[in-house]
């Protein structure tokens, strides 16, 4: 995998460079001090942050997305040499020539483009062969490695990725779940029962509304029901999730699943406790959680969303050294890793009570006034991995094309079509604003063959073809690098994975964070013990470990 991670002329050493108007907040302008009784006039907040703060009231609970002020992070995090930054696959001659022009005629195509992807009534293909459990691993990961909170949408130029602060650790290293660690962020643990050695140290679990049976019936099926009453995330009196990251708080699903996780460790605890174990508990608990993790991501995930062929070529070929430097790419976590948002569903069936709930409710469901999550709303992850237990309708991802589940629209419920509302539209002008380039260079690039435009519009819509001819053809000879990956993997494999060019870069992405990682799996001896089968482990046998799955 190739990379650029070099600091340019084109960089800047400030890390505010991303967000000017703080420079001036702090007086970092070398602005004259006020006269005593002299009123300051602070800078206007960008539009993406006055959006982003509106929508993480409790009533949106909107953290996907959202921008702040790196005023809010603790400086070291911020200004350190070794603070970690995203950057790029491909090289800057690259980019230059195949990105995008930004400017508005630009802006409104992608529009169009981002608006059309996003049309109700255009989801005709059929569901893919992949649960839907999977569309969430793959959310609730993003959320364990990045975390862009600079990049601004309406940047009039190119901003450089690599003075953008990546605000979580690029590894896959549980920290969205542990935090810091009892030592520290001890808000997040449960303190060892009477009785139990010192380091028994659990993740805290919330509690439920009673609002009757729900979850899962395991073999008994819907007779197996129970109204659950411990069954969330932890929360405050305010009902905030006391979480690593508040994105995995954004939906009942994915914050289902961190749950899951929650319990999973837990579960390793009383393993440990129960067979006599006289090291260190939570350190113990801790690394095999990590470490089956990580095989269930490598084994299980990446084989299901990059094809077996791609993983296995990653992790002969891709070299890093433990501890070495790194930059998020920007062609992954802006690009190819959002894959995801096309295999989202309108509709899901939550439990043997809950039958084909539109997104709207597993949104709706995860603030005030349904927080607590309710008894009855508790998710039964029979519907999305193969567990082994039977339910009436399961839950498979749709296939990764260029068409947006059309509950996606309208992202904040507020029945607009405004531009922070259209997730389609959001990461098309993400790409124009970071300089990304084409698809099709970035194939040629990184030794990947080029989609022939004849394949690349194999099958569009009228309308969505239209689009792309404007402007002399241009999306077609610098086709947006999200787009491009997802029209491919309908192209190359019917949507059921990505093809060639997203597998390529999202497979060697993972190993590389892997690889970095001293402790990872991929560096130390493990083999994993907790599957169903001897020397495996999948994300169903994670459910099943952390007792959500039923009896």
């Amino acid at each position: 995998m190739s990379t650029d991670t070099r600091s340019g002329a084109e960089s800047p050493e400030d890390a505010f460079a991303a967000q000017p108007f703080l420079r001036e907040q702090l007086g970092l302008n070398g602005t004259r001090e006020r006269s005593p009784g002299e009123k300051r006039q602070a800078p206007r907040l960008p539009v993406d942050i006055r959006s982003s703060l509106e929508a993480v009231r409790p009533e949106h609970g909107r953290f996907h997305g959202a921008k702040f002020s790196l005023g809010y992070f603790p400086a070291h995090d911020v200004f350190a040499s070794d603070a970690d930054k995203f950057g790029y696959l491909t090289k800057a001659k690259v980019r230059a020539a195949s990105r995008l022009p930004l400017d508005d005629a630009t802006r409104d195509l992608l529009s169009q483009l981002g608006n059309l992807m996003a049309n109700s009534g255009r989801e005709t293909a059929a569901d893919s062969a992949t649960p839907s459990g999977y569309t969430y691993v793959g959310q609730f990961v993003d959320h364990d490695i990045t975390l862009d909170v600079s990049s601004a949408l309406d940047s009039p130029a190119i901003v450089d990725a690599t003075i953008i602060n990546n605000m979580r650790s690029p590894m896959l290293d549980l920290d969205s779940v542990y935090g810091k660690g009892p030592a520290v962020d001890a808000f997040l643990y449960a303190a060892p029962a009477p009785g139990e050695p010192a380091s028994a140290f659990r993740m805290l679990l919330g509690t439920n509304l009673p609002s009757g049976l729900g979850g899962a019936g395991g073999a008994a099926g819907g007779g197996g029901m129970v109204a659950h009453t411990d069954f969330d995330v932890p929360r405050t009196s305010a009902l905030t999730a006391i979480i690593g990251d508040p994105r995995n708080n954004e939906n009942l699903i994915v914050s289902q699943l961190h749950h899951a996780m929650l319990r999973f460790h837990n579960a390793i605890v009383g393993q440990l406790i129960a067979s006599g174990f006289t090291g260190d508990i939570f350190v113990e608990a801790k690394r095999q959680a990590t470490l089956h993790y990580q095989w269930a991501v490598v084994h299980d995930f990446l084989p299901r969303i990059c094809g077996q062929a791609a993983v296995d070529d990653a992790l002969a070929n891709v070299k890093a050294k433990p501890n070495s430097r790194f930059q998020m790419p920007v062609e992954f976590s802006v690009a190819a890793y959002r894959f995801g948002h096309s295999m989202i569903r309108d509709e899901y069936w939550l439990n043997f009570e809950l039958r084909n709930k539109p997104m709207s409710d597993v949104f709706a469901f995860i603030h005030e006034p349904h927080l607590p999550v309710r008894s009855n709303w508790v998710v039964d992850f029979n519907a999305f991995f193969e567990t082994g237990f039977a339910v009436p309708v399961f839950n498979s991802a749709r296939k990764i094309d260029s068409v947006l589940a059309s509950a996606l629209e309208d992202l904040d419920g507020s029945g607009t079509n405004a531009l922070m509302s259209i997730l389609a539209t959001r990461n098309l002008l993400r790409g124009l604003v970071l300089g990304l380039p084409s698809g099709q260079a970035t194939a040629a690039a990184l030794g990947v063959p080029v989609l022939t435009t004849a394949q690349l519009t194999d099958g569009l819509p009228a309308d969505e073809l239209a689009v792309l001819q404007q402007q002399n053809g241009l999306l077609l000879e610098k086709t947006p690098l999200w787009y491009y990956v997802l029209r491919e993997a309908m192209v190359t494999s019917g949507g059921e994975h990505l093809g060639p060019l997203g597998a390529k870069i999202v497979a060697d992405t993972f190993v590389t964070l892997l690889r970095r990682d001293a402790l990872s799996m991929l560096n130390v001896s493990f083999i994993p013990t907790l599957g169903s089968a001897p020397g495996a482990f999948t994300f169903a046998d994670l459910v099943r470990v952390a007792d959500v799955i039923g009896a």
